[in-house]
């Protein structure tokens, strides 16, 4: 048997065109498909891996903040534990001048007067401070001399001289300002 073909050259060349276009129609498509489902996977991939970054990085900063403040924390506990302990010799050593100073210091400031220094150097002691208007009862330079008043009650200065008094203000409020200069016996 012999096999005849009816069809034309050119409707033969057509159909071949037609298949080679469908084959590599379906090539394109193939590999098309298969980059885009290869980048949906990258991309997804890719965001779970940024959100475990961004999770990470917060709880680094996280870690970072709370370090920094137990830092800070651990500095102040040190301060303070320091301070406590220099003022705890020198109130346990009784035969020590500071430590009469700051006894005499300790029973005799009165409410409204604040201590922002005090120097010792032989037998002179420097205290600067300011006081408050105590209520309507006094006011802040009545309260200066009342501090003086009480230092010289104590029986430890030999003088207690005023250096200078003067008027100010301080956290929103009238006060006045003074150096003491105190004798020690």
């Amino acid at each position: 048997m012999n096999q005849m073909n009816f069809l034309t050259k050119e409707y033969r060349n057509k159909l071949d065109i037609e298949e080679c276009f469908r084959k590599y129609l379906c090539i394109f498509l193939m590999v098309f498909l298969i980059f885009y489902l290869a980048s949906l996977g990258i991309g997804r991939i890719e965001n779970s891996i940024q959100k475990k970054i961004n999770i990470i990085n917060s709880q680094i900063e996280e870690k970072n903040r709370r370090i920094k403040q137990l830092t800070l924390d651990s500095k102040k506990e040190t301060n303070v534990g320091v301070k406590i302990e220099i003022i705890e010799d020198i109130f346990s050593q009784k035969n020590l001048r500071v430590s009469e100073i700051f006894r005499s210091l300790d029973g005799n400031v009165p409410k409204n007067v604040w201590i922002q220094s005090l120097v010792y150097k032989g037998k002179e002691v420097r205290i600067k401070g300011f006081s408050f208007k105590n209520n309507e009862l006094k006011n802040s330079e009545n309260n200066a001399y009342y501090f003086e008043e009480r230092m010289l009650d104590s029986g430890l200065y030999k003088t207690v001289t005023l250096n200078f008094l003067k008027k100010s203000s301080k956290y929103g409020e009238k006060i006045n300002e003074f150096e003491y200069i105190l004798i020690l016996e």
